[in-house]
C-alpha cells in the first residue's frame, strides 16, 4: 500500500528541463565585438529576451525551453545577422556569429591589452609541477630543499 502511495506521488512531480544557447560574436577579422545587441527569439512562442556581450564578445541565454529559435545580433558599425539554433534538454547550444561590415564610412579599431605587472605585491611566486620535482635530484629527500629552486629565495 506504501508502494502505490509512493509512485501516485512520483508521477504526480513533473520537472521541466531547459537548454541554453551561448557563443561569441566576432568581427570579418575574428576580433571578439563586446556590446552588440544579441535578441533571442522563440520561432514557435515568438517571445524573446535582449542582452548585450560582455567586454570578450561572450552572450549567455540562461535556461531556455527546449525548441527552435532565432538569434539576432545587432553592432553599430555592423550589419545584422541572424541564425536558426535548436536547444535541446539539459544542453548548451552554440551561437558563435560572425559580423559583416555594413558601412564603408566607418573604421573599426581593435585593441588588445597589454599584459600588466603587478606592481602591488612584492613576493616573488613560482610554480614548480609535480613531475618536474620527482624528477630532482634532491639529496636526503628534504621538501625544504625544494625552496632554494624558486627565485629570490
Amino acid at each position: 500500500m506504501c508502494f502505490l502511495l509512493f509512485s501516485v506521488a512520483a508521477l504526480a512531480q513533473t520537472t521541466i528541463s531547459t537548454g541554453s544557447i551561448q557563443g561569441t560574436v566576432t568581427d570579418p577579422s575574428g576580433a571578439l565585438v563586446s556590446g552588440a545587441r544579441v535578441t533571442i527569439r522563440n520561432q514557435s512562442t515568438a517571445q524573446g529576451a535582449q542582452q548585450t556581450t560582455n567586454a570578450s564578445g561572450v552572450f549567455a541565454s540562461g535556461a531556455l525551453i527546449p525548441g527552435g529559435y532565432v538569434v539576432q545580433v545587432e553592432a553599430t558599425v555592423f550589419s545584422t545577422e541572424q541564425m536558426r539554433v535548436t536547444v535541446q534538454v539539459n544542453g548548451t547550444s552554440g551561437g558563435n556569429i560572425k559580423l559583416a561590415v555594413g558601412q564603408s564610412a566607418q573604421v573599426v579599431e581593435v585593441q588588445g591589452s597589454e599584459v600588466a605587472v603587478n606592481t602591488e605585491q612584492a613576493t616573488v611566486q613560482g610554480l614548480l609541477t609535480s613531475q618536474q620535482i620527482e624528477n630532482l635530484p634532491i639529496n636526503g629527500r628534504n621538501f625544504l630543499d625544494l625552496a632554494q629552486l624558486e627565485p629570490g629565495v
